[in-house]
């Protein structure tokens, strides 16, 4: 049996996920007292620029799954680059601060389709050919569908 609307069969959508946590942890990390805060460049994907910036907080979807008609798990990515491989510890900060923050975006807020969070990993280096040190850490988040 599938939900209806109206008498017609109802279908459902997911908000962009990427779009609403950029803007918010752009204001986040704006709004935090400490130094590694300043100035981070917040993106759906790696700053292309030369030079790039000096702190990068890259968040990704990857993918929603639905657990009832109206409610899904969503899978997000991120990525912080920042300091080099042989002095990491401003990454190593402000991945902890970024994933931190995940625990305090505001729930019940309806312009969230944010619920809660479920869990997270990391922050963990990840051993790559760059001079910035990259940290990441996922998060799973409830996420409440919107009618289409």
């Amino acid at each position: 049996m599938y939900p209806t609307v109206g008498g017609n069969r109802a279908a459902v959508i997911y908000d962009d996920l990427e779009l609403f946590l950029t803007d918010w942890y752009r204001r986040a990390l704006t709004n935090r007292p400490e130094a590694v805060c300043a100035n981070v460049s917040v993106g759906r994907v790696e700053s292309v620029k030369t030079p790039p910036p000096a702190k990068q907080l890259v968040i990704r979807d990857d993918g929603t799954s639905r657990d009832t008609f109206l409610t899904g798990r969503a899978s997000i990515g991120l990525t912080v680059l920042a300091g080099t491989k042989l002095n990491p510890r401003d990454a190593k900060e402000l991945a902890q601060i970024v994933l931190a923050l995940a625990e305090l975006i505001p729930f019940d807020d309806p312009s969230n389709p944010l619920t809660r969070v479920y869990d997270s990993n990391g922050p963990y280096m990840v051993p790559e050919d760059s001079t910035f040190a990259r940290v990441y850490s996922t998060v799973t988040f409830g996420v409440a569908a919107r009618p289409l």
